[in-house]
């Protein structure tokens, strides 16, 4: 039985004992085929069955059998969850393979290395750290990335004018 952590109960959700369950970054899961969740309880996972899951702005909301009224399901606030990994869905979308790519400009050449990708809006963005310590932050799609090579693992890429020179001559 192979569990992962899928994220952690953040609140309670009205009178009758549902949950908030918010998941972590870049986890999603199947939110129709799901029984059941582990809830972390004195260094233990302890089983809950779903009696009901269904998405929120922040996460999903939850009626586990056996939690029916605020109080109980206030005590669980806080802890983290787990899912059997069966019904956790890879993020075949993730961009986080790019970490660690060098951007290489067309106009500016080697600009740095991506240190990270925030994909929580539609239009991702990448944080560059050049060589002089300066983060740069730039728009990461189709418009600007010229060629992506793997085995050098490098972007070549056409910023707008003036948005990388923003960033090194403040």
């Amino acid at each position: 039985m192979n569990t992962e952590e899928i994220g952690y109960i953040s609140k309670t959700h009205g009178l009758k004992g549902h949950l908030i369950l918010r998941l972590n970054e870049l986890i999603n899961i199947d939110e129709e085929a799901i029984k059941s969740v582990f809830l972390e309880l004195n260094g233990s996972q302890v089983p809950y069955f779903i009696e009901e899951c269904r998405p929120n702005n922040t996460g999903y909301i939850l009626k586990l059998e056996t939690i029916d009224s605020i109080d109980t399901s206030k005590k669980l606030i806080g802890k983290k969850a787990f899912a059997l990994t069966d019904f956790i869905l890879e993020n075949s979308d993730s961009l986080n393979e790019f970490i660690g790519y060098s951007v290489i400009d067309s106009r500016l050449g080697n600009i740095g290395i991506i240190t990270d990708i925030d994909e929580k809006t539609d239009n991702p963005i990448v944080k560059v750290i050049h060589s002089t310590g300066v983060e740069i932050i730039l728009p990461f799609n189709d418009d600007f990335i010229i060629e992506i090579d793997d085995d050098q693992k490098t972007i070549q890429f056409e910023s707008p004018e003036g948005l990388i020179e923003m960033y090194l001559h403040p």
